[in-house]
């Protein structure tokens, strides 16, 4: 019984959703010039720590049968996912009550947040436009509390950072949503793709993206001088945006835009996962960090 809990919150956790997270982490430590150190990597730790736990968190109150980004087969959902995902963001708080006053703040903001966003008693992912200007708040945090190990939030890097999230976050979020129209219908989520449909989602997601391309462009010009981080930033976003643009432009139906969200999903988090870890060695390797 044990077992097969632990094994439900594992998949819950949907991993490839997680890479976002190590891609956000990372884009903040390389602005804010942060070293790789023990107090950088339990900082990474617990962030990603609260993410999942948030993540199994989101899933016990959506109870999604269905496959939805970054988990194709759905564990039954339990008690045991409610608190388990409890344990883990308990033990993620108490981690960054350690690390600084800033990050620790930064981290309890994200919890309440997605308590809000969640939970059945408020439940802000109902809303479209509340649901996708939280996502893409919580993909800002991400950034601030990465770059808080490294001093100041206010420097213009750190700001065009948080908006690359913002946005990132939110054209990841509603593309996540066009595959599951009918069940959030069910449940009353007013999603985006529910009040806009398949075509004008993915045109936003489109639109978003490319602006979280431009603020990343600025941010690795405004911190590299150089041109290198900047050019692979933008040929790192004009795939997206291209793969957006063949998807728009392909035949719909639930189980094709299932499998092309999922890969959609692998390929801007996973992807973008390693051009920012090539992005953070090349300033250490220049003596930039």
């Amino acid at each position: 019984m044990l077992a097969a809990e632990l094994h439900a919150n594992f998949i819950h956790a949907r991993w490839p959703i997680q890479s976002y997270v190590v891609a956000g982490f990372l884009l903040g430590l390389l602005l804010a010039s942060v070293p790789l150190n023990i107090t950088t990597l339990w900082a990474f730790f617990s962030w990603l720590l609260l993410c999942v736990g948030l993540t199994i968190f989101n899933s016990y109150y959506d109870k999604d049968e269905a496959p939805v980004g970054g988990m194709v087969h759905p564990p039954k959902v339990t008690e045991g996912l409610f608190w388990g995902s409890l344990i883990i963001q308990i033990v993620a708080l108490a981690i960054a009550a350690f690390i600084s006053p800033t990050f620790f703040l930064l981290a309890l903001f994200m919890y309440i947040v997605f308590f809000l966003y969640s939970h059945k008693m408020f439940r802000f992912k109902s809303n479209g436009y509340a649901a996708v200007f939280l996502n893409g708040l919580l993909g800002a945090t991400t950034i601030l509390a990465a770059s808080s190990l490294g001093g100041s939030l206010l420097r213009p890097e750190i700001l065009c950072g948080a908006a690359t999230a913002f946005f990132f976050k939110n054209s990841v979020y509603i593309m996540m949503q066009v595959h599951q129209i009918e069940e959030d219908t069910l449940r009353g989520d007013k999603s985006i793709a529910v009040m806009y449909g398949r075509k004008r989602t993915l045109s936003a997601s489109l639109v978003m993206i490319l602006i979280a391309g431009i603020f990343a462009t600025a941010a690795l010009y405004i911190r590299s001088q150089g041109i290198v981080l900047p050019v692979l930033m933008c040929v790192y976003f004009i795939s997206i945006a291209a793969l957006y643009l063949l998807w728009m432009n392909r035949e719909g139906g639930k189980l094709k835009d299932t499998v092309r969200m999922n890969r959609m999903v692998y390929y801007t988090g996973y992807v973008g996962s390693v051009v920012f870890s090539v992005s953070y060695v090349y300033l250490h390797v220049r003596g930039m960090l």
